[in-house]
């Protein structure tokens, strides 16, 4: 049997992460930061962001050191089944598929919310809808183009945060 050596193509160069990155952010701002300032305060939100922040980071440090000792795609799947056994493996492999099932309806229901205060006459439905259809075909057009479309989003809402700051 003849196996050709394959290797993965580079797509995305340090730029193109650093777009995906700070639009990710930007996005999280705009949809959820912004809300709970209202909700907990200046106060609150510090002490939230606070364990967000510690959150975050042992998430990254756990997920980098899983990345370096287990280099498979299977991500949370193959980390649980490899270090906690089978059974584990499979339910995180079930909350993985669960959280990419249901966060993109999610999205688009929250870019549907924020557009209808611009264009109240059409419904938060119908604009959840179009923005699921629309991102839908930038994923499917391919990684490169996707990450070029939301590095450009980025960049606008870059522009746009230091233009109007309020």
């Amino acid at each position: 049997m003849n196996q050709e050596k394959t290797e993965l193509k580079r797509t995305l160069g340090p730029f193109m992460l650093w777009g995906l990155g700070v639009g990710y952010v930007i996005s999280g701002m705009y949809f959820g930061w912004n809300l709970g300032l209202a909700e907990g305060g200046t106060l609150g939100l510090a002490v939230a962001t606070l364990f967000i922040i510690i959150m975050y980071v042992t998430f990254t440090f756990s997920y980098t050191e899983m990345a370096c000792a287990i280099p498979k795609a299977g991500g949370a799947f193959d980390y649980a089944r490899l270090g906690l056994g089978k059974n584990w493996g499979f339910l995180a492999g079930i909350a993985q598929s669960i959280e990419f099932i249901f966060a993109p309806p999610a999205i688009a229901a929250a870019i549907g919310a924020y557009f209808n205060v611009f264009f109240p006459e059409i419904s938060i439905t119908t604009i959840a809808i179009t923005a699921y259809l629309i991102f839908t075909l930038i994923n499917i057009s391919g990684v490169k183009f996707a990450a070029y479309f939301e590095l450009i989003i980025t960049i606008i809402a870059v522009v746009e945060l230091l233009l109007f700051p309020e």
